[in-house]
């Protein structure tokens, strides 16, 4: 009789236990359909990205938001006399590189400020150039747009045109990896 009523306790607990498990892997479940629905709340009330098409460096063509709609974008401010770009030039390199073993070399646009033609190819046949194309913002409409101040700035633009990601300063290793590469893959 003790072993049926040492067997029923059993079966109990197990179906404690068991009820238990669900429970909390419901509980898991919806916060993390919770920070699903207000990631995707965040990022559509995102400030857009503003529609000003500008010239590329290397081609007088004109490029915007309207052309790069559908997929995650990095663009990069950068200058060629601004030390932080060149002390962050590898990182940028890197970042290039990773894209491009992906397939996706297209997500890096940068973004030339203030710069002469010539010294901003000449910057970027020293250091390398890690643009899928460079944008001209020669008169500075784009950054009184966005509010930007000096180079080096990064934004991460979603496939809608919506930045949800910037960054002041030179791009690090660690920013790369942590904020930039996840935020291009969504």
């Amino acid at each position: 009789m003790a072993n049926s009523s040492e067997s029923s306790l059993m079966a109990h607990r197990v179906r404690w236990g068991l009820g238990l498990l669900v429970l909390l892997l419901l509980v898991a479940g919806g916060y993390q359909l919770r920070r699903s629905w207000q990631a995707q709340e965040a990022a559509n009330q995102a400030p857009a990205w503003p529609e000003l098409a500008l010239p590329q460096l290397a081609d007088a063509a004109r490029m915007g938001p309207a052309q790069w709609r559908g997929q995650a974008r990095v663009v990069h401010l950068w200058a060629s006399w601004c030390l932080s770009c060149r002390e962050e030039a590898p990182n940028m390199l890197a970042l290039a590189a990773t894209l491009r073993a992906d397939g996706r070399a297209e997500q890096l646009i940068g973004l030339n400020g203030g710069d002469k033609t010539q010294d901003a190819i000449n910057y970027l046949a020293y250091f390398g150039n890690p643009y899928w194309t460079s944008l001209v913002d020669a008169d500075g409409e784009l950054q009184r747009r966005l509010g930007s101040g000096k180079p080096p700035q990064t934004w991460v633009v979603n496939p809608q045109g919506r930045i949800v990601f910037q960054f002041h300063g030179p791009l690090t290793a660690d920013v790369i990896r942590q904020e930039i590469l996840p935020r291009l893959k969504e």
